[in-house]
């Protein structure tokens, strides 16, 4: 195992726990667009992660950490496609989408999300029919973000393309039972 899991896992718990508050890269809609939602988080990542007294417990539908509780189809989206899937969650500022990828590497899981780095953003735009936009959130003081509305089949490429930040690091699938990365 890496030497950092709980890095990992703690990105993760934020990611399903806390939206970001100034998400750099958001999409015009839940991705890939026109698929269905899943109706309940897949077996293989149910459970329990463990690390640091800190537990993370991952059920049928709901994600829990201490008191917090999020549940798949009203803070969260979930989708599959080009073997990943897909997180999507509402940005309340902005009324957009921050999108999050899990990929499942045999008995792992890698978690991914989009950045604003220009390189990648370059690469993105020759796949996409539509350039991004730059767009500022309302209120005071506002950020800056870059929005994104790619087809289904855009979205597909960048994924297959890897055109978003994975972490470096793996944590093991909890597959029902409770895991100690």
């Amino acid at each position: 195992m890496t030497q950092h899991p709980f890095l990992v896992l703690l990105f993760l718990v934020a990611v399903l726990l806390v939206t970001s508050c100034k998400p750099t890269v958001q999409f015009e809609e839940p991705m890939p667009p026109g698929r269905f939602n899943l109706p309940n988080i897949p077996r293989a990542f149910r459970g329990e992660i463990v690390d640091d007294g800190e537990v993370t417990r991952i059920g049928k539908d709901s994600i829990w950490m201490d008191d917090e509780v999020m549940v798949n189809g009203q803070d969260f989206l979930l989708r599959r496609m080009a073997g990943h899937i897909v997180m999507s969650q509402p940005v309340a500022e902005t009324g957009h989408w921050e999108v999050f990828v899990v990929k499942r590497e045999d008995d792992q899981f890698r978690l991914g999300y989009f950045n604003d780095d220009k390189r990648t953003l370059r690469r993105m735009t020759t796949l996409l029919e539509v350039p991004f936009e730059k767009a500022r959130s309302e209120g005071t003081p506002g950020y800056g973000y870059v929005l994104l509305s790619p087809s289904s089949k855009e979205f597909k490429a960048i994924l297959k393309q890897g055109l978003y930040e994975a972490g470096e690091e793996t944590v093991p699938l909890p597959r029902g039972g409770v895991v100690k990365p």
